[in-house]
């Protein structure tokens, strides 16, 4: 990149570095990768101004081509070092399709200051008469001893200010590589594929052994396992490394809001403990009502329970300082399509593609959309576009349910074929094989597969299965009805 190589930036609380390549926090290292180092450069060189993509990519990327989502996901992982919406501060702002605005106020210097020349003073002229010989020889002998005095104390004291000052080196170095690697975590746990987010549990791990007394590391375990469960792995077996590691991080800090908020989702999504998941996800807005996420989380707790008033206001609180931010848009676009208010919905979810057309979630969502609305073609490319950005196992029984609606019956067993074929080496959810088997019209398998998913504690239990409109043909049934109840729905 070009940039001035003494230039250094303030903004807020925070100093960058552009020579020794730093971002510190009131003194303290925050570590950046080097695309990210140099993109939030780029930005911040601009302040105030619309940054374009193109722009960016040539900065940070010059005469290589990269994705996209490169872009984007660098930027969360920006958002989240500087606390970017936290307690009502902003740094970065959005500019759909086209870019990003540093916002915040920016003083620029170089890092090399002219200070104050200090002079000696001058040397007393005496004017008086002149002391006595002696009185200058006990002045001497005063002055020696008092030599000898500060001399000993030195001598005490250095070893002891040497080991201070060893001590908070190493343990600021130790701070530094713990940051480093949980910011390495976070930025791999944001791409939701298997392989990557197992990566970022490997660099917690690290974090968690170099120092096990951080509970961002914790806190970090603590939500890649939950994105593991259900989508890539046996709940069973995610699910008490999840909660293991969020009581961990709690016990080295009980304020944590984040922390508080993924104990919710984990007792919500797991123990069906519908108080405690409130209780827990209130007290993280409490903590700090600034926290998008707990909104956004307690928003989907509402819509599980089939309170779609107060789930759609609370993820449009959780939008209240990003509009643009796309998992608040696919969030309120789910607060409506549960609640079956689909043209809503539609309009959220193509918002959120216009901000971040990477996310498969929208397009699987959006796909449901469609498959409800009878447009199974539109459905179909929405599913098959989902697949393109993250090929799981939910996502083709989403595309088999829509060939099961659409009454094309072939494609469908087709689609349960390479599912039984994919279980043989990764996780498929029982939960996602009968919501096939509902679109095919075959009652007694989705009964068979939604209780093999209770068995399994299946986590789409407590956020869909009250509320899928997927399911709306088995809600007669009073074995539908029992298992509602089992879980701690009302039917």
């Amino acid at each position: 990149m070009n940039h001035s190589q003494s230039q250094c930036y303030e903004f807020g609380p925070f100093r960058l570095d552009a020579r020794e390549r730093l971002l510190q926090r009131d003194g303290a290292t925050i570590a950046l990768t080097p695309k990210a180092f140099d993109l939030l450069l780029a930005l911040v060189e601009r302040p105030g101004r619309l940054v374009e993509k193109e722009e960016l990519f040539q900065a940070v990327w010059p005469d290589t081509i990269v994705e996209e989502s490169n872009l984007s996901s660098n930027i969360a992982l920006i958002r989240k070092a500087l606390g970017d919406g936290t307690n009502g501060e902003r740094y970065i702002e959005t500019v759909p399709k086209r870019g990003y605005r540093f916002v915040a106020k920016v003083k620029s210097q170089n890092d090399v200051e002219a200070g104050p020349v200090a002079q000696e003073p001058a040397t007393p002229v005496s004017t008086g008469d002149a002391q006595p010989i002696t009185s200058d020889v006990k002045s001497a002998a005063s002055r020696s001893n008092r030599s000898v005095i500060i001399l000993s104390a030195l001598a005490f004291l250095l070893p002891v200010f040497i080991g201070v000052g060893l001590w908070q080196y190493f343990r600021l170095e130790k701070r530094a590589k713990v940051t480093e690697l949980e910011f390495k975590g976070n930025f791999y746990l944001l791409k939701w594929k298997e392989d990557e987010v197992r990566k970022g549990i490997e660099y917690y791990n690290k974090a968690v052994i170099l120092d096990p007394n951080s509970a961002s590391a914790y806190e970090g375990l603590a939500t890649a396992w939950t994105f593991l469960s259900d989508l890539h792995m046996s709940p069973r077996e995610a699910m008490p490394k999840a909660k293991a590691a969020a009581v961990n991080a709690l016990q080295q800090d009980e304020t944590s809001a984040s922390t508080h908020a993924t104990l919710g989702l984990i007792k919500a999504q797991y123990d069906w403990d519908w108080v405690g998941a409130e209780q827990e996800l209130k007290r993280a807005m409490a903590l700090d009502p600034e926290y998008e996420p707990a909104h956004r989380l307690y928003g989907f707790h509402l819509i599980a329970v089939g309170r779609f008033d107060e789930a759609q206001a609370e993820m449009k609180r959780s939008l209240g300082s990003d509009p643009l931010n796309d998992w608040g848009l696919w969030g309120l676009g789910d607060s409506f399509y549960f609640a079956r208010q689909y043209e809503q919905a539609i309009e959220q979810y193509r918002r959120a593609i216009g901000v971040e057309s990477k996310l498969h979630w929208t397009r699987l969502m959006l796909g449901c959309v469609y498959e409800q609305q009878g447009k199974f073609n539109e459905a179909i490319a929405e599913f098959n576009q989902a697949r393109l950005i993250n090929d799981n196992p939910q996502v083709l029984a989403s595309l088999g349910h829509a060939y099961a609606m659409s009454g094309q019956r072939p494609e469908t067993q087709k689609v349960l074929a390479e599912l039984q074929e994919t279980a043989k080496r990764r996780y498929v959810s029982p939960y996602d094989l009968a919501t096939i088997h509902a679109g095919l019209g075959e009652r007694e398998q989705a009964l068979a597969w939604l209780e093999k998913a209770y068995e399994e504690r299946s986590g789409w239990l407590w956020l869909w299965l009250k509320v899928d409109p997927k399911f709306d043909g088995l809600r007669a049934d009073e074995r539908f009805r029992k298992l509602l109840q089992r879980i701690g729905h009302t039917p």
